[in-house]
């Protein structure tokens, strides 16, 4: 399936684009502890900009989804900092304590593996169901966005419908358009595809191309070795909770520099 979606950028957002990158999102030693005996963030420090599209691979443990759950406030940290568009946005120096900014928390979406769609609600009231109960957006206003985006998602006339009766890959991009729902600066994808069949993969995988087509700022974790070539700016390798090695797609797969990258590497790619 061909689906076409534009996002609607502000005129500054779109002058923007034609200025030099700016710094979106930095990790300053940032350590996730889950018992004393399992950390799965240690010591990780990370910068992006504004127009990269980062893909985090590693085994499973390593660190990588929740990494995506700490950017989007969704678990704390125990030591460390990270900063968002230049401001504070998670502190974890104060014994563990939960500081968060939520004003920057809304301009980060994310999608996750398993759809989270309420199955009570249609699609239009999982769309604006967050838009009108926590943001104040009135309900024509959030109706209007969410046709918008389901129309350009290729599901202009699932509005209506339940969750229980779209496919996977129906639903999951319903998640993206939810996401997208309060214009975020940056999209968080865990795993989106692995629960779909190969053709579902192909639907959701072109509506994230086309959203990185529009320098759509994204931290994608993913095991497909081959989406993960053709979407990244950067690819980082992560085992242990640690950063092992990073740089460009084309790089990190033919010529990686550290031996755990390569072993990893040598396990999991099958590329034609």
């Amino acid at each position: 399936m061909s689906v076409s979606i534009a996002l609607d950028r502000p005129a500054t957002a779109a002058v923007s684009r034609t200025a030099p990158a700016q710094e979106l999102v930095r990790l300053h030693a940032v350590s996730k502890r889950y018992s004393p005996q399992l950390t799965v963030m240690d010591q990780m420090s990370l910068t992006m900009q504004d127009d990269e599209r980062l893909v985090i691979i590693g085994p499973s443990g390593s660190g990588k989804s929740s990494l995506l759950r700490v950017l989007m406030g969704l678990e704390g940290i125990q030591g460390g900092q990270i900063s968002f568009q230049g401001r504070e946005y998670i502190d974890g120096q104060a014994g563990g304590a939960r500081k968060l900014d939520p004003k920057l928390q809304r301009q980060i979406g994310m999608v996750f593996q398993h759809y989270t769609l309420f199955p009570h609600l249609s699609v239009l009231g999982n769309l604006i169901l967050a838009p009108t109960k926590v943001h104040g957006w009135s309900r024509e206003k959030a109706t209007e966005r969410a046709r918008q985006l389901l129309a350009r998602l290729g599901l202009e006339n699932k509005l209506q419908a339940w969750p229980s009766q779209l496919s996977g890959g129906q639903k999951q991009r319903v998640a993206i358009a939810r996401a997208l729902m309060l214009e975020p600066k940056l999209m968080l994808f865990d795993e989106v595809t692995s629960a779909l069949d190969p053709e579902m993969v192909i639907e959701v995988q072109n509506v994230m191309m086309q959203l990185a087509e529009q320098k759509m700022a994204m931290i994608i974790v993913t095991h497909d070795m081959h989406f993960a070539r053709h979407i990244a700016t950067r690819v980082v390798f992560c085992a242990n909770g640690r950063i092992v090695e990073q740089g460009p797609p084309e790089q990190l797969f033919t010529r990686p520099r550290e031996a755990r990258t390569r072993e990893f590497l040598e396990k999991v790619v099958q590329f034609d």
